[in-house]
């Protein structure tokens, strides 16, 4: 017989050994039982029930602050979860300290020789619960981007001891770091649920006694609004609280302890700090991030976002006359199934691909929905295979009150034109270079090429949106010059053009033409600079090689670029001089550069609609981890599924790296050559069993043999836990310190050296930016689960 078989058991006959039923009731519980079974569960109710007089003291032996306390006549020394269990477990034991509730009381969670116990388990397993070694790495801060700290009272660096009541009836003490009117942090255990919004108790001990003030000694209700973890210690947590009381009892504590001459606490400029540190990391995600937004009034498009990472993106809609043409794929269907009345946020998957013909591009894209099973198949046959194939994610939300609003103090001067703008569509590429076979292994059906005209894109009109740089830099690689003069070219199809010089500059030119033009972008093309020439004969302008790079939609305007042959070396360096030589006669055409509170404005629309988990990781002496990840309230699935992996509570990306971050990630983490972009796919299967992570299994798509062995761990996994596919998205991070604003931190250096230092060192520390996606439903459609 094993005793935990009969644990169960054990418990529910405790509180009734003392009275007269008690042998009734074991007969009666234990009648299928062995007579052995029966003696030897009597003799631990026995034992367990036996009076213990022994103190208890605890310090040094579990994870977390002892306090004082006096309990059936002895003096005990229990931390917060132990004085807790004692009261739980106290009507168990008929209200007296038994040798069971002190067995209880030395067996808590957080006991060092309980937590030991454990970890010498799961290696002995071999698998099983993450490890907190493992996990502590992969569990970031929490960065709620597009929110802001901006206190209305100053806040007192004040510790004073506090005993929390939860709404649960659990006592907590705590020790708070700073105070103020309405509002206070303080550090608890994190063995216990704080669930944000939830109204607590604060009985301020220590200060009740000092100033013999009821309200401090009975307790104020205050409310959670934040639940911070505590670098120093896993032991504890830190609790943002609210006032919800209307008492001046704490300011006029707080005034008192002010006014004494040795009060040593000082005004607290850390909302200052947080809300640099907090901008400082948006900056870094508005600079790398791959998401292309796009900003609606209604049926418009008016503005496209431009970042250094999403232009590839943005160059893949254009055509062959190197004109913007992502508009079509906001046809008037999908844009009545995006901007639905009453939908804040709306999703559509997107299959592309492009057919070059006769120097023509025909772009292609349809969506699940708006096609038959046959049709889809047929799309994936045609296109997977072509090397212009993408799939995108496309999530439009609207846009309310509560946006213009915060707008009017980012951007107070563009309101009116803000207050036209209706949705933000935010466009990912979740595109699987690898997994083409997967879309082709399907059976081709036996409809016509011809079904898929429907999903055809006109080719005008062309995108007419504003497309505005989130660097706010200019993009000219040098200054263009107003110049009119006659100009001659040779197409070497087309034949013989004459136009006229609109603009130029030592690399190109920019013609208007008496002809509408018959090439494409990447043509060449032979320039003649005729008047040019007529003033000196010996310049080497005539029959100059240069490449096309942009046509207008009417094809009368063409821009050039001189081709980076040899012999227009010396043909740039003339023309070159020839600026020099004749500034006095020449007009600049200044580029026109967006207003800076309107790129701000585009950043906040796009900083609270994150539809991907940015996330930074950190080299210290050559341990990589992941110190802080981005995040928008309420959660997303993606942020859900994270949090499931790390308790509930924190966002843990174990799931993504486990305990191979060095080998994931050093491509792009590695100091020299790093890789420009990593792209990779993990399925990841969380194993739980009543709420707890038994166990969690990560593989790479590369590392599945064929898509069956995919579909078999889809299964598996779908029975039990949670299961998500994963895009992760990393590009190298160099020099992230230059992200942090320069007049701030040096503000901020005046106040606090040290904590400037400290963010500054944090920054120099980043490595590689990342960007994780959930891409389960296009991955159980593309093997058709």
């Amino acid at each position: 017989m094993k005793q935990d078989d009969y644990q169960g058991l054990i418990e529910q006959l405790l509180p009734m050994s003392q009275t007269p039923k008690f042998e009734v009731l074991l007969d009666k519980l234990t009648a299928n039982e062995p007579s052995s079974a029966k003696l030897l569960i009597k003799m631990e109710i026995r034992r367990l029930m036996t009076p213990c007089n022994r103190a208890i003291d605890l310090r040094g032996k579990v994870d977390g602050e002892c306090h004082q306390y006096e309990l059936n006549g002895q003096t005990h020394w229990l931390d917060d979860v132990a004085i807790n269990h004692y009261y739980e477990r106290l009507p168990l034991y008929n209200g007296q300290m038994t040798q069971g509730l002190w067995e209880d009381l030395h067996n808590t969670p957080n006991n060092f020789r309980v937590k030991h116990e454990q970890e010498k388990h799961t290696q002995q397993q071999g698998k099983g619960p993450v490890s907190d070694t493992a996990q502590a790495a992969l569990l970031p801060e929490k960065l709620t981007f597009g929110r802001y700290l901006a206190r209305s009272e100053s806040r007192i660096h004040f510790a004073t001891q506090v005993l929390i009541t939860l709404n649960t009836g659990y006592e907590v003490h705590g020790v708070t770091s700073d105070l103020s009117n309405s509002g206070c942090r303080v550090r608890v255990p994190a063995a216990f649920d704080y669930p944000p919004s939830t109204e607590v108790l604060v009985q301020f001990t220590a200060l009740g006694q000092k100033y013999q003030d009821p309200d401090l000694e009975q307790g104020l209700s205050y409310r959670i609004i934040g639940v911070d973890q505590n670098k120093e210690s896993t032991s504890s947590v830190w609790l943002r609280l609210r006032l919800d009381t209307s008492s001046d009892a704490i300011k006029q504590a707080l005034d008192t302890e002010m006014a004494s001459p040795d009060f040593r606490g000082k005004q607290d400029g850390e909302d200052k700090l947080l809300t640099l540190k907090l901008q400082s990391y948006e900056q870094s995600f508005l600079h790398h991030t791959s998401v292309l937004p796009l900003y609606f009034a209604q049926d418009k498009l008016e503005y496209v976002l431009q970042t250094r990472q999403n232009r590839e993106l943005w160059d893949y809609w254009h055509d062959s006359r190197n004109q913007p043409v992502i508009n079509h794929i906001f046809d008037a269907k999908r844009l009545a199934l995006l901007q639905m009345e009453g939908a804040s946020t709306s999703q559509l998957l997107l299959y592309c691909f492009y057919v070059e013909k006769d120097k023509q591009r025909f772009f292609y894209s349809a969506s699940p929905s708006e096609m038959s099973e046959d049709e889809r198949d047929l799309f994936w046959q045609l296109g997977a295979k072509r090397p212009s194939w993408r799939v995108l994610k496309v999530t439009m939300s609207a846009i309310n009150a509560g946006d213009i609003e915060r707008l009017q103090d980012v951007s107070p001067d563009w309101l009116n034109t803000l207050k036209t703008l209706t949705h933000v569509a935010l466009v990912q590429d979740v595109t699987h270079t690898e997994s083409k076979d997967s879309y082709l292994s399907h059976p081709k059906p036996s409809l016509s090429s011809q079904a898929l005209r429907r999903f055809l894109h006109q080719r005008n009109p062309v995108c007419a949106a504003q497309l505005i740089s989130s660097d706010r830099q200019p993009q000219r690689r040098e200054p263009r010059y107003a110049y009119r003069s006659e100009v001659s070219l040779v197409h070497p199809e087309q034949g013989a053009l004459k136009g006229r010089l609109v603009d130029f500059s030592s690399g190109g030119l920019n013609l208007k033409l008496a002809q509408p033009f018959q090439g494409a972008k990447d043509d060449l093309v032979s320039v003649s600079l005729d008047a040019f020439v007529n003033i000196d004969p010996r310049a080497p302008l005539v029959d100059m090689p240069y490449q096309v790079i942009r046509v207008s939609p009417k094809r009368d305007n063409i821009q050039l670029k001189l081709t980076t042959e040899a012999p227009n070396t010396r043909r740039r360096q003339y023309l070159r001089r020839l600026i020099e030589h004749n500034l006095d006669k020449l007009t600049v055409l200044d580029e026109r550069l967006p207003d800076p509170p309107l790129i701000w404005a585009m950043h906040q629309l796009l900083l609270t609609r994150l539809t991907v988990q940015p996330y930074f990781v950190r080299r210290d002496n050559g341990v990589l981890s992941v110190p802080a990840v981005g995040i928008n309230l309420p959660p997303s699935r993606l942020h859900r599924f994270l949090e499931r992996a790390g308790g509930g509570r924190q966002l843990s990306f174990y799931p993504v790296f486990g305990d191979k971050i060095l080998t994931r990630t050093h491509e792009v983490t590695r100091p020299s050559q790093p890789l420009k972009e990593l792209v990779r796919e993990y399925f990841v299967w969380i194993d739980m069993k009543d709420d707890k992570v038994r166990a969690v299994h990560t593989f790479a798509d590369s590392e599945f043999e064929s898509d069956d062995a995919r579909r078999k761990f889809i299964q598996l996994a779908q029975k039990g836990g949670a299961f998500a596919v994963l895009r992760n998205r990393m590009t190298p991070l160099a020099h992230a310190e230059q992200d942090i604003d320069a007049t701030q931190l040096s503000s901020l250096l005046k106040r606090d050296t040290h904590k400037a230092r400290q963010l500054e060192d944090e920054f120099v520390a980043l490595c590689a930016y990342g960007e994780l996606v959930d891409v389960t439903d296009e991955v159980l459609m593309r093997l058709g689960r």
